[in-house]
């Protein structure tokens, strides 16, 4: 079986229609199948749309930490929850329902229910670099390492795996770049950054950037705080928080 199988089973699904249809766009004049890479790379390219990133690069004013405990906030509230009591995990991103989150714990992509904080392996470990978000069907869209640069690659619900190939040219390589940045840009305005916190000497913070001004989403004071990515309702900000170094 393969990946793209595993991923959409019946080509009558939404996504399983928009595969089968790049597929067919991408086949050759003598009518040949289309590459697998290619069709991976169809799916990861629809998976940032459903996401709604977009591919500026606002960088940001500080780095943030490189694993720490997992929190929400309400974006419409202030209220902010830890998510579980551990304090090694990286790159959260929520799950389509809003009942779990996806991080890293260094090689290991691990599925943590927030409401009751367990966690579930998702696939063998892997050179993990980033997750970027999950796909409504489930499939995790991240970051692999790889030599000379990271590249992009999707884990499936069941934990089958798929890297795509290096960047075939500058706009690709320019497109990877940004999404490797810890700041985000939304389709709908929103803008999350990690910046120099607003209390404290050395912690940084997430703040939130609209039409409307800017808001400090964390106050960390001079823990460090980063790695943000939202709900897709844009309901929910999970970010990282970990002491100063």
């Amino acid at each position: 079986m393969t990946f793209v199988s595993l991923l959409f089973g019946s080509p009558r699904s939404a996504l399983g229609l928009l595969l089968v249809a790049g597929a067919v766009a991408a086949q050759p004049a003598g009518g040949g199948p289309s590459s697998p890479t290619g069709s991976v790379g169809k799916i990861f390219a629809d998976g940032l749309e459903k996401l709604g990133i977009l591919f500026r690069g606002i960088g940001s004013l500080a780095g943030g930490p490189s694993a720490g405990a997992v929190w929400r906030v309400d974006v419409s509230t202030g209220n902010r929850r830890r998510i579980g009591d551990v304090d090694d995990l990286a790159w959260p991103v929520p799950s389509p329902d809003g009942a779990a989150i996806l991080a890293l714990r260094g090689r290991q992509v691990v599925r943590i229910t927030i409401a009751d904080g367990r966690e579930d392996p998702v696939g063998a470990p892997a050179s993990w670099r980033k997750l970027l978000g999950v796909h409504p069907n489930g499939t995790v869209l991240g970051f692999v390492d790889d030599d000379p640069r990271p590249r992009p690659a999707l884990l499936a619900p069941d934990g089958a795996r798929m890297e795509l190939p290096p960047p075939a040219d500058d706009k690709e390589r320019a497109r990877n770049g940004i999404l490797l940045q810890e700041a985000r840009e939304y389709a709908d305005g929103v803008r999350l950054e990690v910046q120099d916190s607003e209390r404290g000497q050395r912690g940084r913070d997430v703040f939130l950037i609209d039409g409307v001004g800017q808001r400090n989403l964390t106050d960390c004071g001079d823990d460090f705080c980063g790695q943000p990515s939202r709900s897709q309702d844009g309901v929910s900000v999970f970010y990282v928080r970990a002491p100063a170094p």
